[in-house]
């Protein structure tokens, strides 16, 4: 009686067990209990238009040190069917070919999930070591590995029984998490980030019912509610389709998926692509925050709902100024920082009168991103003409932003049909339950029957409106319509009241000119002088603009002066390098400065000498016909002064180019004799003048020709004359005006060797008319000149001593006679 006692009693505790576990099971068995058609799960590495982003089943499990996996799979033991296991500790497990342990053999059991659930599949098990806590992974494999794709599987309604067809789909699944004492399983562990499912055909309808988990804490339930579409690729993530900055477009895409920029959900989410979590029941409230994963990462899980915020509201202008930006077309840059996804509305008060609702007041509006957003203001009002600068007067900014959290977009491809909509509620947070979808359809070619409204960013309650699309057709190869080959998104948020801030910044422009450039001589080797006169026009001061000169190589030994010649200026920071000169310039509204730039032009110099002078704006000043509107610091007057939208030319750039002439040669300084003419011969073409401060005025035969006499140098002293060419460059020459006293030689030796070969008395070209008579030393005259001209050479006369009486005429027609000797010597 005894044993059969014990077999009653443990029979008794048994029975207890399996009556006390409710039936549970964490996979197929709940996306099959709202009805519809059941939706096979496509394990397979091959991608399809309607299912981009294969994976193996791939299911995700969050299990603690102590607990056990029960996992089961309809192809576990077919041919290649079995499930793999990765740990967190980077350990591999899998189930092997058994044809019993783990397989999931009909509706029943996997309605009942795991023993020791009543009737429920004998499962695969394993218990988690302290090593391996976390988020494990778990691949279902079917029967030929994944690596092929066949027909459609056979459609079969969500609750009826069903057979395991023979390839890529997976009937049913499930993984269940068993607590440490054995005693019950624990709802909410199980996740995916990818569910890639196929119906059979294209008029039957899927009610599968998934929970949400956002990164930022926030829940939803979604129904799928009889969405129609063969194959999918369900996942959700915070961003929907990707514009090409990598941002929401918050638009469908009308295109297939290989079409679409999208974050992989299989992959590593990053700072700003979130892969939102799809639970198969409402997230276990013992989740963690974050978790360890195979390959020696982590992942999110359970957070607390944070309200999205904003801060760092600030204001710079493009070129980098803070708080203080050039008129149109420069303008300036908002920037803020939000939590959450959302909108903006940015007001400045033009008129300043503290209001920011007046038409001449800017607004503008637009999507904000979580993290640091930066939002253009291009300078013009709400009536699109350009702000006056205000001086030092501030304009007033009020900044509205609007953020939202717990974003969820449902990326659909190649989803022929959507009769009946999502129905998708919001379940915590602010203002929760939220049924509120949005969409935007209109990139998307109309074929069939579209969504109606196209567009509504406004949002619809989805019991109302979940994003419909198409009609139902009884036709299984009807494939024709809105969805068909396209990509449609549709999302919901939790929008925050909004954020008001405000900000002050300062607008400038002032209209800086380079007024004109003269020059002051311009001869090879000559000085040259350059006149620069620089002017600010308005309407705002300047500070820290810049003055350069760009000059050639042939101008030497550059200085630079400069006053202000009008108003208030100065200089500073002058920098002096090879062919340049700048200077920084800070000028007052109407304030003009000169500049005096001195050099000397090089011997070598011909042709045209160019000089450039210029005058650049600071940053984030505008100057009406030199502004550069990128967002690059001024740093080139001609970039500036060429560029859109003010065109090419402007007037803060002058480019001076003057023809260099050679430099006039008057020739070497002379000594004459009183009252003798001088001869003077200059070299280039060019004027003669005579010093006006010359005590004694002569005359010049002619002025014009380069070589000319001058005569009327009747008085002793220096002359001074000028040789001036066309480009008024002089050169200077001096004449010498001495005393004509005769110096007589005593020896003559007419050897022909250019060296007193003749009779010649210095000074004789002072007295034309005098007479020489020569006498040998017995009294004979030998020679005899009226007016000698400094050319007896003794011809004709032996080697002697010789006498001679010089009878000079002086100019009032005196005669005064003077003797002597000379020696004629003549070579052996």
């Amino acid at each position: 009686m005894e044993p059969k006692s014990v077999f009653f009693s443990v029979y008794l505790w048994l029975l207890f067990s399996f009556l006390s576990v409710a039936a549970y099971a964490e996979g197929s068995k709940e996306i099959t209990s709202n009805g519809g058609n059941r939706a096979y799960l496509l394990s397979t590495t091959v991608a399809t238009a309607s299912s981009p982003f294969p994976t193996l089943g791939t299911m995700k499990v969050y299990v603690k040190a102590g607990e056990s996996i029960y996992a089961g799979s309809s192809a576990q033991g077919i041919s290649t069917g079995t499930m793999n296991f990765r740990a967190p500790d980077g350990t591999s497990y899998t189930s092997g070919n058994d044809a019993n342990i783990g397989l999931i053999k009909n509706r029943a059991q996997e309605a009942a999930g795991p023993l020791p659930n009543a009737n429920g599949y004998t499962p695969f098990i394993i218990k988690v070591t302290a090593a391996q806590e976390g988020v494990w992974e778990v691949d279902f494999i079917p029967e030929n590995n994944g690596a092929t794709l066949t027909g459609n599987p056979p459609a079969v309604a969500a609750n009826a029984n069903w057979t395991q067809p023979i390839a890529q789909y997976i009937t049913a699944f499930d993984v269940s998490v068993r607590n440490t004492a054995n005693t019950q399983f624990i709802n909410g562990r199980v996740f995916t980030n990818v569910f890639s499912g196929i119906l059979g055909t294209f008029d039957v309808g899927f009610n599968g019912i998934f929970n949400i988990l956002t990164k930022d804490g926030y829940q939803y339930t979604l129904n799928n509610n009889g969405q129609a579409g063969n194959g999918f690729g369900f996942f959700v993530n915070n961003k929907g389709f990707r514009n090409a900055a990598g941002l929401p477009s918050y638009q469908s895409v009308d295109g297939a998926s290989a079409n679409v920029n999208v974050q992989d959900p299989r992959a590593a989410d990053t700072p700003t692509d979130i892969t939102q979590k799809i639970f198969f029941n409402p997230p276990a409230a013992d989740l963690p925050a974050t978790a360890n994963t195979p390959g020696g990462g982590t992942t999110w899980l359970l957070t607390a709902p944070v309200l999205p915020t904003v801060s760092n509201v600030t204001f710079t202008g493009t070129e980098g100024t803070p708080g203080k930006a050039g008129t149109g077309p420069l303008g300036g840059n908002f920037a803020f920082t939000t939590s959450g996804n959302g909108s903006y509305l940015i007001v400045i008060d033009v008129n300043q009168n503290g209001s920011y609702t007046d038409a001449i007041d800017r607004k503008i509006t637009g999507t904000a991103n979580s993290g640091i957003n930066q939002v253009h203001w291009d300078g013009l009002d709400g009536l699109g003409n350009k702000v006056s600068a205000g001086g030092t007067t501030n304009f007033n900014v009020s900044v509205g932003i609007t953020t939202v959290a717990g974003e969820v977009h449902f990326p659909f491809f190649d989803v022929e049909r959507n009769v009946n909509g999502l129905l998708l509620s919001r379940i915590n947070g602010i203002y929760a339950p939220d049924d509120t979808l949005y969409w935007d359809d209109t990139p998307i070619t109309k074929v069939g029957t579209p969504s109606n409204p196209l567009k509504n960013l406004t949002g619809i309650s989805s019991t109302i409106n979940g994003h419909k699309w198409g009609t139902t057709t009884t036709d299984p190869n009807n494939d024709a319509d809105f969805g068909n080959n396209k990509s449609i998104d549709t999302w919901g948020y939790i929008a925050s009241k909004p954020v008001y801030s405000s900000v002050s910044l300062q607008l400038r422009e002032a209209d800086m000119a380079v007024d004109n450039v003269a020059v002051v001589a311009n001869c090879a080797g000559q000085p040259i002088v350059y006149t620069v006169t620089v002017s600010n026009k308005g309407p705002g001061d300047v500070a820290g603009a810049k003055f350069s000169f760009g000059y050639p190589a042939d101008i030497t030994g550059l200085t630079v002066s400069s006053v202000s010649t009008s108003g208030t200026s100065s200089t500073n920071s002058e920098v002096f390098t090879a062919g340049n000169y700048t200077t920084g310039i800070d000028m007052a509204n109407g304030a003009i400065r000169t500049f005096t730039i001195s050099g000397k032009v090089a011997l070598t110099a011909s042709g045209g000498l160019g000089v450039t002078a210029s005058v650049l704006r600071p940053a984030d000043v505008t100057d009406p016909d030199a502004t550069n509107p990128d967002a690059a610091a001024p740093t080139d007057a001609v970039n500036e002064c060429n560029s859109p939208p003010s065109g090419t030319g402007c007037n803060n750039v002058i480019v001076n180019t003057t023809v260099i002439a050679a430099a006039p040669n008057a020739g070497p300084d002379q000594t004459i004799f009183q009252y003798l003419p001088a001869t003077m011969a200059a070299i280039g073409t060019g004027t003669w003048a005579q010093l006006a401060t010359d005590a004694n005025q002569v005359t010049i035969t002619n002025k014009l020709s380069n070589t000319t006499t001058i005569t009327g140098l009747d008085y002793l002293g220096l002359y001074h004359f000028t040789y001036t060419n066309s480009n008024g460059c002089a050169d200077s020459v001096t004449l010498k005006v001495i005393r004509a006293d005769l110096e007589i030689p005593n020896i003559i030796t007419p050897n022909n060797d250019g060296k007193n070969d003749v009779f010649r008395i210095r000074g004789l070209e002072a007295y034309p008319g005098t007479q020489l008579i020569i006498f040998n030393r017995w009294g004979s005259e030998v020679y005899r000149a009226d007016d000698y001209r400094n050319n007896w050479d003794g011809s004709g006369l032996a080697e002697a001593t010789y006498f001679y009486i010089l009878n000079r005429r002086d100019r009032d027609g005196q005669i005064t006679p003077l003797k002597g000797w000379v020696f004629l010597k003549r070579n052996k």
